[in-house]
């Protein structure tokens, strides 16, 4: 845009101010209109679903697209990715719910896992219909925009796709080097089974997955029985009996969740209100359930949704009926129940990645160093003793009461030990280079970084897919130049506007002295010419 003089001493004020201003309207509008696009995607995202139940289990490819429509329609509060692909190829689709998909938040995590036995195909149904219904509900329903607002869900509708799709003679259990997936993860007891070199290529993805991902809670699904099943599944001497877990009060409350919530799973004849420890019922070795709670930290059930394995497609909104509440309450419970809150220093407010101990309980977790968040999950209806820790800082100790139905905030400011006050406040500032400065980290703490699996094998997030863009890969870019060109170009946008803010304010003032020149010279005149008359 330029602007145009008619004569140096008559510039016209008033269509230079609104050229300056029409200037900053086109630069503004920029981020205006891209705005009011996205926002305009987003409202017809929210376009109610008009699903339908088919007479057939979705294939491999149905079940892709699938996830990519429901990306297409609900785009404002999911994302799709990989965390790996299966035995023979087939990419393991990953399906996130949060009103930020993609954005670290301090906000809890919950997983559902689907078909990880290739004959048991419930799953792979009911976390599409579980999606569906909190696309379609929030902002509507609490629950939905509990679940959605609060919590970052994620859906692993098959982790065996290539058993699901065997075609000798059927689908079978295992997968196609016919390994049992549960049977597959490293195992407390068994510590010949911990060469994760010989794990399955699902099993590693899996595992990657839960590292990467810090899930609070979780389970899988599974048929033959109708049973919410909790750790410890295994015994040292193999044997059918009672094996709880350090946590075996919260597990308790986790299964009675979800069976409690179920008109049939509640009622059960052969398991007592309709939960069972999994030793307890049968011994069981290398499977995910104990892997999830010893090695990530997260508190995993398995489900086993229906008496009978592959049951008839066209009995499926009837099982969806019965699990739905269910399934919905027990992900919830990651935020409705438990206690939650961040440690931080109390020089500068850093986050810190401290141990949380509660005294009884001899599983301890941590804080994420990110945001210094934790989200500890325990059975209400107790006072619990919660001890926040970390080298270099001195220990801080609450006891709370836990009500029902209610979750608690304990929020930890740790004072640092006199002899690291100084690098406290080097780390506060951003002066310090934490992973550089190794004689800093105890011995302990530099053996459990090297041990650490590289971001690019841990099933690392992506960002959210563009579905009107995107072709058919197993691995989605990460997209991390993308971000760094977007806030490179808002920095220059900003300069730019400031530039010409300046320029405008230069321009008139120069007009307004040129004007007043005018006035002086026309002011002259006039004494002139009155002088000559009167003379």
């Amino acid at each position: 845009m330029f602007v145009m003089f008619r004569n140096r001493g008559s510039c016209d004020c008033g269509t230079l101010g609104a050229a300056a201003i029409s200037l900053l309207v086109v630069l503004l509008g920029l981020d205006l209109a891209s705005s009011a696009s996205l926002t305009t995607q987003g409202m017809k995202a929210a376009t109610p679903a008009n699903s339908t139940v088919e007479a057939h289990y979705k294939s491999n490819l149905e079940l892709e697209v699938a996830l990519k429509n429901f990306t297409r329609r609900c785009r404002h509060i999911s994302r799709l990715y990989t965390i790996g692909n299966s035995t023979l190829g087939v990419p393991l689709w990953a399906l996130e719910i949060s009103d930020k998909p993609g954005v670290s938040e301090p906000e809890p995590a919950f997983k559902y896992v689907g078909n990880m036995h290739g004959d048991e195909p419930l799953g792979r149904e009911l976390v599409l219909l579980l999606s569906d219904w909190l696309c379609d509900n929030y902002k509507k329903d609490p629950m939905a925009t509990l679940i959605v607002d609060k919590l970052h869900l994620h859906l692993l509708p098959t982790m065996n796709p290539d058993g699901f799709a065997a075609q000798k003679p059927g689908p079978t259990r295992n997968n196609a080097h016919d390994v049992d997936l549960n049977r597959d993860f490293p195992d407390q007891f068994f510590p010949q089974n911990n060469n994760e070199e010989k794990r399955q290529a699902e099993t590693r993805s899996v595992m990657n997955w839960i590292r990467s991902s810090r899930f609070t809670a979780s389970a899988s699904f599974h048929e033959g029985a109708l049973v919410a099943n909790y750790p410890y599944d295994g015994t040292p001497d193999i044997s059918t009996k009672y094996a709880p877990s350090p946590d075996d009060s919260t597990f308790k409350y986790l299964a009675g969740v979800y069976a409690g919530n179920h008109p049939l799973m509640l009622k059960s004849k052969e398991f007592t209100g309709g939960i069972t420890n999994g030793a307890h019922w049968y011994p069981l070795y290398g499977g995910m359930q104990d892997w999830n709670y010893l090695h990530g930290n997260c508190m995993e059930l398995t489900l086993e949704m229906n008496e009978n394995k592959w049951p008839p497609p066209d009995q499926v909104p009837r099982i969806w009926g019965e699990h739905r509440k269910s399934m919905l309450e027990l992900a919830a419970a990651t935020v409705k129940s438990g206690v939650h809150g961040r440690v931080m220093s109390s020089i500068q407010g850093e986050p810190l990645a401290a141990t949380i101990v509660v005294s009884g309980i001899s599983h301890s977790m941590n804080a994420s160093a990110e945001f210094g968040d934790y989200h500890r999950l325990l059975a209400p209806g107790q006072v619990y003793t919660v001890t926040a820790n970390i080298p270099g800082y001195y220990n801080r100790t609450t006891s709370v009461f836990l009500p029902n139905n209610s979750a608690v905030t304990l929020d930890f400011i740790l004072d640092p030990l006199p002899s690291n006050v100084g690098f406290a406040r080097l780390r506060g500032h951003g002066l310090f280079d934490e992973k550089n400065f190794r004689t800093m980290i105890p011995p302990a703490e530099q053996q459990k970084e090297s041990t650490k699996v590289p971001a690019e094998e841990q099933g690392e997030k992506t960002p959210p897919i563009d579905v009107a863009t995107y072709k058919l890969t197993k691995t989605p870019t990460k997209g991390l130049d993308s971000d760094y060109e977007s806030g490179f170009g808002l920095t220059m946008q900003l300069g730019l506007v400031y530039v010409v803010l300046l320029i405008s304010v230069a321009a008139i003032l120069f007009c307004l002295f040129l004007r007043s020149r005018g006035g002086v010279r026309y002011q002259a005149s006039r004494v002139q010419r009155t002088l000559k008359e009167s003379i």
